[in-house]
């Protein structure tokens, strides 16, 4: 059998004259910049976006902040203070209780309530403070127990800050001197 693949190379030799150089180095290297072009830009993007949602959440978290306590006038004179360009510090203040302000007296904590002092004072079950004989004297506080075989006794609760009121100790009497009071006249303390 003969081959008459001939004129087929003919026709395919011509072809390939008038076709050209098939170089792809150049249009790769136009579409490889291209590309990094692109990812550069995407990248940009991102970092803005995510520059943007942190400042708002940062905004957002400290447009719930409160702001810096009012001065309380005390008749003294306050020293100045500079303005600094560092950001402030932000401490928690736990809520103080309400107390009453007069410049020539210290502050004192409010009178604990009657069925505060029970949760404190472990009373008996069928034992319990009247409201009204609940005293208090600075950040000493006293209740008499009513109940069936009660005595004398006297429940004597302290406050101090950051704890809160505490039972100190239960008797008929006691003794300012022994409880650290050397000032004023509480009405829970004898007569030296």
């Amino acid at each position: 059998m003969t081959d008459n693949l001939g004129p087929l190379r003919q026709a395919m030799s011509d072809l390939a004259e008038h076709g050209g150089s098939t170089d792809l180095y150049e249009r790769s290297l136009h579409k490889s910049r291209q590309v990094q072009r692109r990812v550069r830009v995407a990248a940009a993007a991102a970092a803005a976006v995510a520059v943007f949602a942190i400042g708002g959440a940062v905004a957002l978290v400290n447009a719930d902040r409160p702001g810096p306590p009012a001065p309380v006038a005390t008749g003294k004179p306050s020293p100045s203070v500079a303005p600094t360009s560092a950001a402030p510090s932000v401490t928690p203040t736990p809520p103080a209780p309400n107390k009453t302000t007069t410049s020539n007296r210290p502050q004192y904590p409010d009178c604990p309530s009657a069925k505060t002092l029970e949760k404190l004072a472990d009373l008996p079950a069928d034992w319990r403070f009247r409201p009204s004989q609940v005293e208090c004297w600075r950040t000493w506080a006293t209740a008499v127990p009513e109940g069936p075989d009660v005595g004398d006794g006297v429940f004597l609760f302290k406050y101090k800050a950051g704890t809160g009121w505490r039972l100190h100790s239960e008797g008929s009497g006691f003794h300012c001197a022994d409880l650290g009071i050397t000032s004023g006249n509480p009405p829970f303390c004898g007569k030296d």
